[in-house]
């Protein structure tokens, strides 16, 4: 008796939602070759479609600005060329990682995902992979600055958000929170299609803000003080960098501390704590210490807080890091703050007027800030971050002892040095008007308090004395300059400029100098060369190893539908491998 053989299924003619997501050979089995090794679901969701035009480079913008609340999802497309991220290789170590994954059945269900009503694989995948993008502008615009994470841990990590502890998926959240905001990648105008792509990806925005609640929504799932990690401690600082820079210092302030008295309570302070852990671990708590120290000083002086870290452990390692350039620059940085004493913090002065003591305190301070040499700094973006503080932390100084009118101690018996504000003034804007715009803007809103500060004191000391001949470049030069800088910083105008304004109208004489006034200031109105625009490159061509982080990113890269992650090797890496090489670094085409 025959017996008839089953229909066989026909096998499909397009390949597997993974294969084509990881841009891997699919034999296009049911399931799949790929699936099966890899011990995940083998799906064909994906609707095949043809080919054709995809609407110009503005259409996600037209879309915006024609009011439309359903996006054009048809568009989505995840790129990956050969020479991009082998995303199988992130999924090996996500396996290795299981077991750590075990908490995600306690994560809150991707909560910017859930909030926008996405429910398929594949538009998690898209939530995933705009995540990634935002890790991947950090290590390149930000990691110079806060060089706290494991670029390679948290890629792999955001393709696996389902299966992430509520900690480990809150600090993802905030760090790409604070990135957003920083850099200020929500800016439509700035950044044109390319930074709001990612929105239309989505059923609703995905913006600075929406990415600060989803990571304060994720916390409310398990108990701070019982999950002592440095997750959760860098989690509480991305918070205060996220709120710091929309200026809502109450958040910003109660995140700082909270970050510090983490660290306390984990014991980054103290140098017996770190002889039982592993070089890596060790080396990122000093990192991480080191970091609160400088954020913690710099914030309390501006807003005239107490501090609670003392330099009480050794520094991160330079020469034997995985990034010895990027900590070089980082430790030179830190040094300054080193030379800031306790009392400083302790000292109350009045508002108007100086005190004897006030006046020794701060020209012990300006003599000390004067032994750290900014130029030491390889990176243009650290070195310009170095050579503004520097001059900001003595103009600090001054006003602090002199108060925010200087001709007053004149009927003392006591002479503040007027020069200061000028000569730090004229400082800052030879390096404004000679570092790339990428170098300035990476440091958020402290180079623009910083600015507004320096600008504040120049106001002061020009009402204070007359113009003096031996300056190069008059007050008034300087002053204007200082309003320029801050009418096209980040890319917008700053909201410290009108206050500015307002402040230094008699010196000015007028309310709007930036439309009115052509400053002679050479370096402002020269275009500024290629090889001047970075000035790791002056006199040793070696130094150009410090471009990963100062070319421009390209923002495509925000939008899921764009996206593509490319890894740099040793051999193809902007860095010369004798300097650095950053493990896992990844850069955005």
């Amino acid at each position: 008796m025959s017996t008839t053989a089953p229909p066989t299924q026909k096998p499909p003619q397009q390949v597997c939602d993974n294969c084509r997501f990881r841009k891997m050979k699919c034999d296009r089995g049911l399931p799949c070759s790929n699936c099966v090794v890899s011990s995940i679901p083998c799906r064909y969701l994906h609707t095949l479609r043809r080919k054709g035009p995809r609407g110009g480079k503005g259409r996600r913008l037209s879309q915006i600005r024609q009011g439309l609340t359903e996006p054009d999802k048809n568009h989505f497309d995840v790129s990956t060329p050969a020479t991009q991220i082998q995303f199988n290789a992130l999924e090996e170590s996500n396996r290795s990682r299981g077991a750590a994954g075990s908490g995600g059945q306690h994560n809150p269900l991707l909560a910017l995902a859930s909030a926008s009503g996405i429910a398929t694989e594949h538009d998690k995948q898209r939530l995933a992979v705009a995540l990634a993008a935002h890790v991947q502008v950090f290590m390149k615009h930000l990691f110079p600055i806060m060089p706290v994470i494991n670029d390679r841990e948290l890629l792999a990590d955001s393709l696996r958000l389902d299966e992430l502890s509520p900690s480990r998926y809150a600090f993802l959240l905030s760090l790409c929170a604070a990135t957003r905001i920083q850099l200020k990648l929500d800016n439509a105008e700035e950044y044109d299609e390319t930074s709001v792509g990612i929105n239309t990806s989505l059923d609703s925005p995905l913006t600075g803000e929406a990415l600060l609640a989803a990571a304060e929504q994720a916390r409310l799932q398990f108990n701070v003080v019982d999950d002592l990690s440095l997750d959760t401690l860098l989690t509480s600082f991305f918070l205060f960098a996220g709120y710091g820079n929309l200026e809502k210092h109450s958040h910003a302030w109660f995140y700082l501390n909270q970050a510090i008295s983490l660290a306390l309570s984990i014991g980054l302070h103290s140098e017996s704590a770190y002889g039982n852990l592993s070089e890596n671990e060790r080396e990122m708590r000093r990192r991480i210490f080191w970091l609160l120290f400088v954020t913690e000083r710099t914030y309390a002086l501006q807003h005239r807080r107490p501090v609670m870290l003392r330099n009480t452990i050794s520094k991160p390692q330079i020469v034997d890091s995985d990034c010895p350039i990027v900590m070089h620059d980082f430790v030179n940085h830190v040094r300054l703050f080193e030379l800031l004493p306790c009392s400083l913090y302790e000292w109350q002065p009045h508002t108007d007027g100086c005190q004897p003591q006030g006046v020794a305190l701060s020209h012990s301070i300006s003599n000390k800030l004067s032994a750290v040499q900014p130029a030491e700094s390889v990176m243009e973006s650290q070195r310009f971050d170095t050579l503004v503080t520097q001059q900001w932390l003595r103009v600090s100084m001054w006003r602090l002892a002199f108060g925010s009118k200087p001709n007053l101690v004149y009927g003392q018996g006591l002479v503040p040095a007027l020069g200061l504000p000028f000569d730090a003034g004229k400082s800052i804007m030879k390096a404004l008007g000679s570092v790339s715009q990428s170098s300035k803007d990476c440091h958020g809103i402290a180079i623009e308090q910083k600015l507004f500060d320096i600008g504040m004191s120049l106001a002061d000391a020009s009402m204070s004395a007359s113009p003096m001949p031996s300056f190069e470049f008059g007050p008034q030069d300087l002053l204007v300059s200082v309003t320029k800088f801050l009418g096209r910083i980040r890319g917008c105008q700053s909201h410290l400029l009108p206050k500015l304004l307002k402040h230094s109208e008699m010196i000015l004489g007028f309310s709007n100098p930036i439309a009115s006034i052509d400053v002679h200031w050479p370096a402002l109105l020269e275009e500024v060369p290629e090889t001047v625009g970075d000035l790791a490159t002056q006199g040793d061509e070696s130094s150009s190893s410090t471009g990963s982080w100062q070319d421009a990113c390209d923002l495509t890269m925000l939008e899921p539908g764009a996206a593509s992650f490319m890894t740099l090797s040793c051999d193809d890496s902007p860095f010369d491998a004798e300097q650095v090489h950053i493990a896992g670094q990844v850069d955005i085409a």
